[in-house]
């Protein structure tokens, strides 16, 4: 056995072995974020609702039963407020301080809705309303939380969400380009996690996105059982 002294560099032609990126926990997940919206939280900026979300709804024509609808993971909250156009009595959740502030910009910026409007810093995994919601709405919370915690965001909806009530979910990325999170998320992980609780309605692999997102979203409906 050779003994390689510490200061010994290798040569040009040597491979260099580097570790992989420590896996982070949950809290350092939570923490990620939250330095995400410290810097700006313009990385996933869309300047408007979901491209997939408004396809379902005005060009499928999508019908969803009128009532209480449920944007978690809201950030900028233009989701939420697209919704509240529509009519829906509309809660925008997010555990980050900083997006819930920008969400109530995005608000306070956009012409009157129909629906009322309410915007919280919660953690979906424990959030826990004295009322129930007939939808709800996620684009890439499967893939923000830890990979750890996707039950409990199956078990969190099953909670929250009313029988027959609908589930719509964006999944992204499908494919992982770059640090995590957001982790890499396929329709058999989505799948997995909600079957206990939810019928699978209808999947759309080829749905509207963002340019440059091509391949890369997806997106499901799902009705409680």
């Amino acid at each position: 056995m050779t003994n390689i002294s510490p200061a010994a560099s290798p040569s040009a032609n040597e491979a260099v072995a580097v570790a992989p990126p420590k896996q982070l926990g949950v809290e350092g997940n939570v923490q990620r974020w939250e330095e995400y919206w410290a810097g700006g939280g313009l990385a996933y900026e869309q300047g408007g609702p979901s491209v997939a979300l408004k396809e379902l709804l005005e060009i499928h024509n999508w019908l969803l039963p009128r009532g209480r609808c449920l944007i978690a993971g809201c950030g900028r909250g233009h989701d939420v407020v697209y919704m509240a156009k529509r009519g829906f009595d509309t809660t925008g959740i997010d555990i980050c301080a900083r997006a819930i502030d920008e969400a109530h910009k995005v608000l306070e910026a956009s012409s009157a809705t129909v629906g009322k409007v309410t915007l919280a810093v919660h953690d979906f995994l424990t959030f826990k309303p004295s009322v129930r919601f007939i939808m709800a709405y996620e684009y890439g919370l499967f893939s923000a939380i830890h990979p750890s915690q996707r039950q409990l965001w199956a078990e969190a909806y099953a909670r929250l969400i009313t029988p027959q009530g609908t589930l719509i979910v964006l999944l992204y990325p499908m494919i992982q380009r770059g640090q995590s999170p957001p982790y890499r998320a396929t329709m058999a992980d989505c799948e997995r996690a909600l079957k206990r609780y939810f019928v699978l309605v209808r999947v759309d692999s080829n749905c509207q996105c963002v340019e440059g997102q091509e391949g890369n979203e997806l997106l499901s409906v799902w009705k409680r059982v």
